[in-house]
């Protein structure tokens, strides 16, 4: 995985040393950018959660909460696991070493890991944040 992301990391410090303007991923969100087809995946991503539990591994109380109808009209019908938030705080605290001891460098290339895949589901994030914000699509 780092070695995947090396060079994304090293143009981008690039970038900040230069003061310039450099971005991994297009902000187009043309076929010829993400592919066709890519804006109807991401639609159909987006809807197969629709109506269904959404799928999260966390400490929960087993009670399922929210009922979310989107501005356009639609009822979303997704509902969440009830968070332990006292044991959500104590799985973080106890991360927090390894992550701390992974050093700046790996960090670094995990945080490009997380914004890659991000970018890769950019479609199926941009349903879910119109139908749950109200703001428009850009396609």
């Amino acid at each position: 995985m780092f070695e995947q992301h090396r060079e994304t990391l090293e143009k981008a410090l690039s970038a900040i040393a230069e003061r310039g303007y450099w971005s991994a991923y297009p902000e187009s969100p043309s076929p010829r950018v993400y592919g066709e087809g890519a804006a109807e995946r991401g639609k159909e991503a987006f809807e197969s959660y629709l109506g269904k539990p959404f799928p999260l591994d966390q400490p929960d109380t087993g009670s399922w909460i929210g009922a979310e109808r989107s501005p356009y009209g639609i009822d979303l019908g997704v509902t969440y696991p009830e968070p332990l938030v006292d044991d959500l705080i104590a799985a973080a605290r106890a991360a927090l070493p390894a992550w701390r001891d992974a050093g700046p460098e790996a960090r670094a290339l995990a945080c490009v890991e997380i914004v890659d895949r991000i970018n890769r589901r950019s479609f199926e994030l941009a349903n879910a944040v119109q139908h749950t914000t109200g703001q428009a699509s850009r396609w």
